[in-house]
């Protein structure tokens, strides 16, 4: 390398990188490079000066002088450079200097300025590696070359890398600058040009690689200055603050509709700030104290002002200046003070201080109108007086408590109730005084529900001064105090002791009546057996003894026997079904027949009968009359065959009718008069209000002379009811009788009269077909089973839908058979998961117990294919799923049992447990009353608590009332709420079955109401 080369290189790392003395430094440079220049020619000339002429000598000895001082002016020319780097006032260097000092002074300099370079490099990487640990983008601007260089930075989402040079325009760095905030950049860089900052933080927006805008915080500084001061290098940072600009953003957005909404509440509001001046109000506020203009016309106002301005709208005035004064001095939070306006209103005023890091900045004051609120409150007070007065005059205690349960108010009535005094009571805790040990976890239970905010009623056996044996109907609420804050609990307390005393009685009776007709039953259905089996035999081998050669007088005494074997059965079956009926076990079939076949059929059996006597025997049907109608025509028959059979028994001579009439043709009903007349000895008027009576005949004379129990027209009285019909009976003594009866039956078609099934079900018509069989009761899988297995059929069981669930995913069957109530999951869910989760076709039977109207349609909206009811007959069953199967043979119609529609309730039984003593029964039905109507509505409150065992418990308790006034129904309803199994699957069967009951005493205690009141008159 050259000489002034390596001079040139080794200057330019010592001097200072100013741009303003670089042209100085060039012509310094150029001038080191002639003079090394003259330097080399020297050399050369002066090898040659031997060998050129003298001539020549002249000539180049001139030009070496020439060369000479151009030397000599290099050499000064450098020392003076030098001296002016060095910052000197003076020359360092002499002219007589050597210029290898200078270089020597030049190379020291240059190796101290390489360990200073070592060092800078060194920070300034520790700095530039610092830089790039954060999110942020690093730059640097380099004056000089006016040069923007970005350091990469992955993690941050700007993208902004590289270096970008002003001297392109395709790539000037602010032109990613919105064009909008672009001044703000280019202000700041005029500041440093000027010197006016040294450092700078300004926010603008950018514009991102992909098109997106940003905002952006831009911070930074000098790092490095020319001798004069001029900045060389700008290093710093831009951060992405979109975030916080969409925060700040929304904390306005938040802060604006903050400030609207209390600007418009319906509380008027005043802000203050520390030195008592107004901030904010609101137009309640303005319209409070009647201040005129806007609410923006008081800010800035003293707030002194405004409190001396309206003193004259309150009803006391000093008292309030002298508050606010004392309030403002506390700086203590105020509550619900009530100020009396001289108009009449009553606001009410909140006080509440501000601090901000525990400096007092500030108060709020809150104005709410409250005169409406304090009128109710004392109308309220006044009401509550009244009630109060109310229940005393009832004979009701009234009893509140406090959270603790300690006494705080008890009426007279609550004092003769329990024989304390008020003094004894005030500030005991009630528990303690009357609650037993065994209720103690109720009534921690229901002072539970009060919390929650429940009332309910329930009853007690407590303690009173001067008895443990008393029961109290208590019926309890939470109390609130006028803030509505709940303070304690209040209750209502009737004394049910004697009603308790009445109710053992009752069940005690019970209890021996229903041992009675339990023994009743069995010993009615021990004779049926042991008298029909000797009987089958007496009649049995009469007829295989007339088939003999007899002698008259063995004919007679054989005619004797089956004349009275016959009778004595036909007492057997009015005994029985009498029993039926009493238990309201009899149901009702609805199938098409026709009334001229029945009719015909009937007086075949008697027309025998009838001839014997003499008798003119004739039946008719109008020919108005439909072929088909639909209704239950065995017990038509039965209810015919009793009437003829009187008619013929009790007629010695002339004739006996039956006409079949049409007295109303609807749209889809037809309403019949059937009129059975006789010439017969007919009745007294008299007897006539009992002939429906049981065990009633008109005298002894005729049981002796035509035989009967008398329980022949109570049956027939009970059927005609069950039908919804009337019958009639007109009769005068020794000129026959006329019986009329009034039945309704709905029109038919022919495909609704029964058809002969004559078809033989196949003893192995289910062979190698799988069912599941989903049943949670063990006997009827059992029988099931038993009748399956014998049609070859293969048989697996699930206790509930979940296992039929887990069943199906893992086998293969043909068809299932499901029960509709089971635990876990019920046949109706279990069948909604077949055919939505396992989106499964299979074929579905449903085999219920509940036979209610609308059970098959919701059985079939379930997803089921068909529908049979429990208990069933054999070959249906297997009918059913041999359809299902593709298997069917021929079926006969499929009979509907119709809803048992005996009356609601009557009083026989309890009559008959009291023997009847109308003052008792009297009694009994005003406790039935009152504990019905509390017992529901506890047992659906109870339910809406989820509170099941005393859903169940309720049921348990109104069962045997249900039963001592034969509301069936609701009894059933009682019992099925008590044994059931109600999980959480369940609940909504056990709301409907609640639901039912409600229904069903809404319609009978109206009704024992009115029984109730012609008892008591």
């Amino acid at each position: 390398m050259s000489f002034n080369k390596l001079l040139e290189r080794q200057i330019k790392k010592y001097l200072p990188e100013d741009y303003y003395l670089q042209e100085h430094l060039n012509r310094f440079i150029q001038a080191v490079h002639d003079s090394y220049e003259e330097y080399e020619r020297d050399r050369k000339l002066f090898n040659h000066a031997f060998a050129i002429s003298e001539k020549e000598y002249i000539q180049i000895n001139e030009q070496l002088k020439k060369e000479a001082l151009l030397k000599h002016a290099s050499i000064q020319h450098l020392k003076e450079t030098i001296n002016k780097f060095k910052g000197s006032d003076t020359l360092a260097y002499s002219e007589t200097d050597d210029l290898t000092d200078i270089i020597n002074y030049l190379e020291h300099e240059l190796q101290e300025k390489k360990k200073a370079d070592a060092l800078l490099q060194q920070s300034e990487k520790r700095l530039r590696l610092a830089l790039q640990t954060i999110d942020d983008n690093v730059w640097e601007y380099h004056f000089p070359t006016r040069t923007m260089t970005f350091a990469v930075n992955e993690r941050s989402i700007l993208e902004l890398d590289g270096t970008v040079y002003e001297g392109n325009e395709n790539l000037v760095w602010w032109q990613t600058i919105v064009e909008e905030d672009r001044p703000i950049a280019v202000e700041i860089f005029q500041k440093y040009m000027t010197g006016e900052i040294s450092k700078h933080c300004a926010e603008y927006r950018v514009k991102l690689k992909d098109g997106s805008i940003r905002w952006v915080l831009n911070r930074g500084g000098v790092i490095s200055r020319s001798k004069n001061g001029r900045p060389i290098t700008l290093i710093g940072t831009l951060t992405d603050i979109q975030n916080y600009k969409n925060i700040q953003a929304e904390l306005t957005a938040t802060a604006n509709r903050l400030s609207h909404l209390l600007i418009n509440l319906q509380t008027g509001v005043l802000l203050e700030d520390e030195n008592g001046t107004v901030v904010l109000t609101n137009k309640k506020f303005t319209d409070f104290f009647a201040y005129p203009g806007s609410t923006e016309t008081l800010v800035g106002i003293q707030c002194t002002d405004l409190y001396e301005s309206s003193t004259a709208l309150f009803k006391y005035p000093i008292e309030f200046l002298t508050n606010t004064a004392q309030y403002l001095k506390n700086r203590q939070p105020v509550n619900n003070e009530e100020l009396k306006m001289a108009d009449g209103r009553l606001l009410e005023r909140n006080y509440i201080p501000l601090f901000i890091d525990d400096v007092y900045r500030g108060h709020l004051w809150t104005y709410t109108d409250i005169t409406e609120r304090k009128r109710s409150e004392i109308k309220l007070k006044r009401q509550e007086e009244k009630y109060r007065s109310i229940i005393a005059n009832m004979n009701l205690g009234l009893i509140e408590v406090d959270l603790d349960e300690n006494i705080r108010y008890v009426n007279q009535s609550f004092c003769l109730l329990c024989g304390y005094e008020e003094y004894e009571l005030i500030g005991k805790n009630a528990s303690d005084l009357f609650v037993k040990e065994e209720n103690k976890e109720m009534i921690r239970n229901k002072n539970s529900s009060r919390l929650l905010g429940l009332s309910d009623a329930y009853e007690m056996n407590v303690n009173t001064k001067n008895s443990d044996a008393n029961w109290w109907l208590v019926s309890g609420a939470p109390l609130y105090n006028d803030k509505q804050q709940l303070i304690g609990s209040i209750g209502i307390h009737l004394d049910i002791t004697e009603q308790k005393m009445l109710q053992r009685q009752l069940e005690e009776a019970k209890k021996i009546a229903e041992k009675s007709v339990h023994a009743k039953d069995l010993f009615l259905a021990n004779m049926s057996h042991e008298i029909r089996t000797p009987m089958n035999a007496i009649l049995g081998m009469s007829k295989q003894l007339q088939k003999t050669i007899l002698n008259q007088q063995q004919q007679s005494f054989l005619e004797i026997i089956g004349t009275a074997a016959e009778n004595l059965l036909v007492i057997i079956n009015d005994i029985l079904d009498f029993s039926k009926l009493e238990a309201g076990k009899v149901t009702l079939e609805e199938i098409g027949f026709n009334m001229h076949d029945l009719v015909t059929n009937t007086s075949r059996v008697l027309k025998l009968k009838a001839e014997e006597k003499g008798l003119q025997f004739k039946v008719s049907v109008a020919p108005e009359v439909d072929k088909v109608l639909k209704g239950d025509p065995y017990r038509i028959n039965q209810v015919l065959m009793n009437l003829l059979s009187n008619s013929i028994k009790f007629t010695k001579r002339g004739n006996v009718t039956l006409q079949c009439l049409l007295n109303n043709n609807h749209l889809y009903s037809q309403e019949l008069v059937i009129v059975i007349s006789d010439t017969g000895k007919g009745m007294d008027e008299g007897y006539l209000k009992n002939l429906f009576n049981k065990f009633s005949q008109e005298d002894e004379s005729i049981a002796r002379s035509y035989g009967g129990t008398g329980l022949g027209m109570s049956i027939v009285k009970q059927l005609v009811e069950l039908m919804n019909g009337t019958i009639e009976v007109q009769s005068r003594k020794g000129e026959g009788t006329i019986v009329t009866i009034l039945l309704e039956f709905a029109k038919g078609v022919e495909n609704d009269l029964p058809k002969k099934d004559n078809s033989h079900v196949e003893a192995h018509i289910l062979a190698d077909k799988k069912i599941l069989l989903v049943e949670d009761n063990e006997m009827n899988r059992v029988v099931a089973e038993t009748i399956l297995n014998q049609y070859g059929a293969a048989i697996s069981e699930a206790v509930n839908g979940m296992e039929a669930l887990e069943a199906l995913r893992n086998n293969h069957f043909d068809i299932v058979l499901m029960d509709i109530q089971m635990p876990v999951m019920d046949g109706l869910e279990a069948t909604h998961h077949i055919r939505q989760d396992l989106a499964s076709n299979i074929p579905i039977i449903a085999l219920t117990a509940n036979a209610v109207k609308g059970e098959m349609e919701k059985c079939i909206q379930a997803g089921m294919n068909d529908y049979l009811s429990k208990p069933f007959e054999e070959e249906d069953l297997v009918r059913l799923i041999a359809k299902w199967l593709g298997r069917e043979t021929h079926f006969g119609p499929v009979k509907i049992t119709a809803i048992d529609e005996t009356p609601l309730y009557d009083l026989c039984k309890l009559k008959q447990i009291t023997r009847g003593d109308k003052k008792f029964i009297l009694k009994m039905l005003q406790l039935f009353i009152s504990e019905t109507t509390i017992g529901i509505k506890n047992m659906e409150t109870a339910f809406e608590q989820k509170d099941i065992k005393q859903v169940q418990f309720l049921a348990h308790r109104m069962k045997s009332s249900l039963n001592n006034l034969n509301i069936s129904s609701a009894a059933t309803l009682a019992e099925k709420i008590e044994t059931g199994v109600w999980v959480d699957p369940e609940l909504p069967a056990l709301k409907k079955h609640i639901i039912a009951l409600r229904t069903i005493m809404d319609k009978v205690i109206p009704m024992i109401m009115t029984d109730y009141s012609e008892l008591h008159c």
